[in-house]
């Protein structure tokens, strides 16, 4: 008996014991349920997003994506083809520097050839002052009339069809290129070449004519170089009657000549050393031909008007020395009214 009663009290040590893990167990699980309970008051619907939503989500996302896919694909391309810009612009640039290193080689060439005519001029000048002021009259009047040629080019571009003539002595418009077949008027897209040409003329004189402008004509005509008519001629084809073509070659030229004062009536007033107005007109038909009138090719060449530039000729050393030493005083030229015989 004495054996048993050590078990007994073991056994309620162990019962004991079992009694506070239980309850901490319960507790536990009681708190369990407690936190359990508040998230499920704190759950809300609010929490999910429908079915649609989600797809309409989902596909717009993934429209998204492709959107960004195209955009990525674009933004590749433009760079690409930046890539390219910028390997043509440097290409560009390193021909627009040989074309400048050629541009300075060609002013060089020019100012070097410039030269060499003053020199060739100055000889000329002590072998022979007539042929020297011829010689430099004509490359004045080269000079006018290419300034004039380029001027129109630049601006008109394709719209004007001039040249100069192999003699360098006149500006040739294509007869067509201004007036319509067989028309007398200026077709109105071309007057504005008309009234430009004007424009340039009136600029382009004043230096080589009698004026009431306030010229130094010392430096800024120090050969003396005068102009004794500024003639617009009129030409035509062989095509048809010779009086009608000498008539409408006339016609035409006139036409010309009135538009050209309309816009600069100034060309009225630069005159000659005879006091006679430097501007004419002129008709000549089918007279002077440059062309083979057998081919359309040649009568559309002879189809044109001329702007033709002609220059004083002196007849004597005593005519060249008297015009240039009026020139290098910066008097006005004589007119006609105090020319006397046998002087400029």
């Amino acid at each position: 008996m004495r054996n048993l009663r050590p078990s007994s009290r073991e056994e309620d040590e162990e019962e004991s014991v079992f009694v506070p893990m239980t309850d901490m167990t319960v507790s536990f699980l009681f708190i369990v349920m407690i936190l359990l309970a508040f998230f499920a008051v704190r759950f809300s619907d609010k929490d999910t997003v429908p079915r649609s939503v989600h797809d309409q989500l989902r596909q717009q996302y993934e429209i998204t994506v492709v959107e960004k896919n195209k955009l990525e694909l674009e933004r590749n391309k433009l760079t690409a083809e930046l890539s390219q810009a910028k390997s043509e612009i440097k290409g560009l640039k390193l021909k627009i520097e040989e074309l400048l290193e050629k541009v300075q080689d060609l002013e060089v060439k020019i100012s070097k050839l410039e030269k060499k005519i003053i020199d060739l001029i100055q000889q000329l000048r002590r072998r022979d002052p007539i042929e020297a002021y011829l010689v430099a009259a004509q490359a004045q009047r080269a000079e006018i009339l290419g300034q004039i040629e380029k001027a129109l080019k630049l601006e008109f571009g394709e719209n004007v069809k001039v040249e100069i003539s192999p003699e360098n002595d006149a500006l040739r418009f294509k007869g067509e290129g201004l007036f319509k077949n067989d028309s007398r008027i200026l077709a109105p897209n071309k007057r504005k070449i008309i009234e430009k040409l004007a424009e340039l003329i009136s600029n382009a004189v004043p230096c080589y004519t009698v004026n009431n402008k306030n010229l130094n004509y010392a430096s800024c005509n120090p050969e003396g170089i005068v102009i004794e008519a500024i003639q617009i001629e009129g030409h035509t084809d062989e095509i048809g009657d010779d009086a009608y073509n000498l008539d409408l070659s006339t016609s035409r030229a006139n036409n010309a000549f009135l538009a050209m004062i309309s816009t600069q009536p100034n060309l009225l007033s630069y005159k000659n050393i005879r006091g006679q107005p430097v501007m004419s007109v002129a008709g000549y038909g089918e007279m002077r031909p440059i062309a083979n009138n057998e081919t359309e090719v040649g009568r559309a060449e002879n189809r044109r008007i001329d702007l033709r530039l002609i220059m004083y000729t002196p007849r004597n050393r005593q005519q060249v020395d008297q015009i240039q030493q009026q020139i290098k005083e910066g008097l006005r030229l004589v007119t006609e009214k105090n020319e006397t015989k046998g002087s400029p």
